[in-house]
């Protein structure tokens, strides 16, 4: 008996031992498949394996149906990393979909402001994202149709006058720069137009192109639907790709002219124009009587301001109110000339005009008229800057409609005759505090201004200033080199120094 009864103890617990290890490996793979199949739920994925398919081991009805509660930090979690792309309609940057309510409140709140509040969803960012930028680009559409009305002349047939932003931002209960923003994508949205004509390239490789622009010809249009300026040419040079735009010569000055193809260069390149570093040299055709003691080469420090009659002329300004300006300048040959008369008593009171020093030691040589072809280094940048220093120094530039030698020692008839002619005290007060030059007075607007007449007509009348660009130098972004460009003098030019007796070899 105590045998059997050993046994059957043995037996027993052999039992007990299996019966509770199957127990323990069964309960860990529940647990681990209830685990896999949260997971599977909280990422969107079917449950598969073990726990799905076996019958016998489902859980409780209330755990398998029961959906995580996600707090609103977590939902906003998810939307992020979810969100798409969105580019608004006003300004047309690119906004992710769970930022793009926030950002029109910003941007264009008028908009937002007309979008019904039951178009945000939280439960669905992208979706109801989409939907609002559907009803934001048609109440924008709407908003730019009126911009275009109100700011265009004579738009679509309508005789209404052009108002400016800011009345129109007044009238529309927007900020003004809503309107400038409107105004300036619309204009974006018309292609600049190509122009088929050759340019006369000087330099381009695949950073750079240099060329040689033509006098009359705008560098860049009034407007992109419109050809016959230097960009467009060079567009269509490109094949279309975008030439960027770092400086500009004005329309009447021919010469060196620069393009970037990389857009990654522009902001450097640019700011070597800006910051002056960027080495200008031009060459200009002028008559008149060198500073005296000045020689051959010397410095013009003037403030320029704006003329106060003539709009587009200018004129120089010491009583504080002028913009600084710097200008070396240096007679590379010269020739008598007999277009002008100094031998009178004015000579004798000439004294060197405020703000001109020489780059040497002073001379002592006599006054006398010359006809100069002079190198000009403009340190700084001011509007008409050349010209009015030149004529501010006795040099002023040939076929010159504002500034020109034709004002300052002709005249067209008796009446006017005194008012082109210098007086001693005249003479004299370039050395005062307001000094009194002949472009200082009023000069003619250009765009009804006369032909240069008489002896100034002729050879010496080019329909445009003689200035030219004839150099220029730059630091290479990336490499650091020093690039040098130069243009070569144009025939209109070297006609009006052939008729002067100027000698232009060497250009």
């Amino acid at each position: 008996p105590r045998l059997m009864l050993s046994r059957a103890h043995g037996t027993i617990a052999n039992v007990h031992t299996r019966v509770y290890i199957r127990v323990f490996t069964r309960a860990r793979s529940i647990t681990s498949s209830r685990a896999m199949e949260l997971r599977c739920k909280d990422d969107g994925i079917e449950p598969t394996g073990f726990w799905s398919s076996s019958e016998e081991d489902e859980a409780p009805s209330t755990s398998a149906s029961t959906t995580p509660i996600l707090s609103k930090a977590e939902k906003k979690r998810r939307a992020r990393f979810a969100s798409i792309p969105i580019d608004c309609p006003a300004c047309g940057q690119d906004i992710k979909s769970n930022a793009f309510r926030m950002h029109l409140q910003k941007c264009a709140s008028d908009v937002l402001r007309d979008i019904p509040k039951s178009t945000w969803n939280v439960d669905d960012v992208n979706g109801s994202a989409l939907e609002a930028r559907r009803i934001a680009g048609e109440i924008n559409d709407e908003f730019v149709s009126k911009v275009k009305t109100m700011c265009y002349r004579h738009r679509d047939g309508l005789k209404t006058e052009r108002v400016t932003t800011a009345q129109a931002a007044e009238a529309l209960g927007v900020p003004e720069d809503r309107v400038k923003m409107t105004l300036r994508r619309a204009s974006l949205a018309i292609e600049l137009a190509q122009e088929d004509i050759p340019l006369d390239v000087v330099f381009e490789d695949d950073e750079f192109l240099v060329v040689n622009k033509p006098p009359n010809l705008r560098f860049h249009p009034n407007h992109r639907f419109e050809s016959n300026s230097l960009l467009s040419r060079a567009l269509h040079h490109l094949g279309g790709a975008t030439p960027y735009i770092v400086h500009r010569l004005d329309m009447d000055t021919s010469g060196v002219a620069v393009f970037v193809k990389k857009h990654s260069l522009v902001s450097d390149v640019a700011a070597q124009f800006q910051n002056k570093t960027a080495k200008k040299t031009y060459l200009a055709i002028a008559v008149g009587v060198s500073p005296p003691g000045c020689g051959d080469a010397f410095v013009v420090e003037a403030p320029i301001g704006d003329h106060g009659i003539v709009r587009e002329a200018r004129t120089v300004d010491f009583s504080g109110e002028g913009k600084e300006a710097r200008t070396i300048c240096e007679i590379a040959t010269s020739a008598d000339t007999t277009l002008f008369d100094i031998t009178d008593e004015s000579v004798a009171a000439m004294t060197t005009p405020k703000g001109v020093t020489p780059v040497a030691e002073p001379t002592t040589k006599s006054p006398k008229s010359i006809a100069a072809l002079v190198r000009v280094l403009p340190l700084t940048g001011r509007t008409h800057q050349i010209r009015v220093h030149l004529a501010h120094a006795g040099l002023p530039i040939v076929s010159d409609a504002l500034y020109g030698p034709h004002l300052r020692w002709s005249a067209q008839s008796d009446e006017e005759k005194a008012k082109h002619v210098w007086s001693a005290e005249q003479l004299a007060a370039c050395a005062s505090e307001n000094p009194t030059q002949m472009h200082q007075l009023t000069p003619p607007d250009s765009r009804d201004a006369k032909e240069p007449w008489g002896q100034w007509g002729g050879a010496l009348s080019i329909r445009r200033q003689a200035l030219h660009a004839h150099r220029l130098e730059l630091k290479h972004p990336v490499t650091g080199k020093t690039l040098t460009f130069q243009a070569p003098m144009p025939d209109d030019m070297r006609s009006v120094c052939d008729a002067l007796g100027l000698d232009t070899s060497a250009f």
